[in-house]
């Protein structure tokens, strides 16, 4: 389970809204200054990412919880979304050239059709019958830590 720390920011009926940051890899070595990843780092703002999870817990707001994703759940997504689009492409691609014989512009035309098709696919694939490939789980809530002099 890949686990990250959210902040409960409303509590509903049916679950909390939690809140969790986008943090760069970035600014960890002694190149950050000269390194163009870290340089991009600091220039984009940091980004927040807000979901609403199912949870019987009794939580509150400003809460800090640990949320998961389950491994598979996010490498069958991850394959979802970049695999599937460059087979099409290269298929699409691949099906101009030597299928139907066209020339350089039909092969680029039949590899954008296959890319997007195969973005459109996907979106539909990870969205058809309710199916969340990724969705996050409340693990249990943060235990506050006291300095004890």
């Amino acid at each position: 389970m890949i686990e990250e720390i959210a902040t409960v920011l409303a509590v509903h009926a049916d679950g909390v809204e939690v809140v969790c940051f986008s943090k760069s890899a970035c600014g960890q070595c002694k190149q950050n200054s000269t390194c163009g990843t870290g340089l991009v780092s600091k220039a984009l703002p940091g980004r927040d990412h807000r979901f609403v999870i199912a949870t019987d817990l009794p939580l509150a707001v400003d809460q800090q919880v640990r949320i998961g994703i389950p491994e598979q759940s996010l490498i069958t997504s991850a394959l979802l979304v970049y695999l599937l689009p460059l087979l099409l492409l290269l298929g699409g691609a691949g099906f101009a050239s030597a299928g139907l014989g066209l020339g350089d512009g039909g092969t680029l035309a039949g590899a954008a059709i296959g890319g997007i098709a195969g973005f459109v696919l996907a979106s539909r694939w990870a969205r058809g019958a309710g199916r969340m490939l990724a969705e996050p789980v409340i693990i249990g809530p943060v235990i506050p830590v006291a300095n004890i002099d």
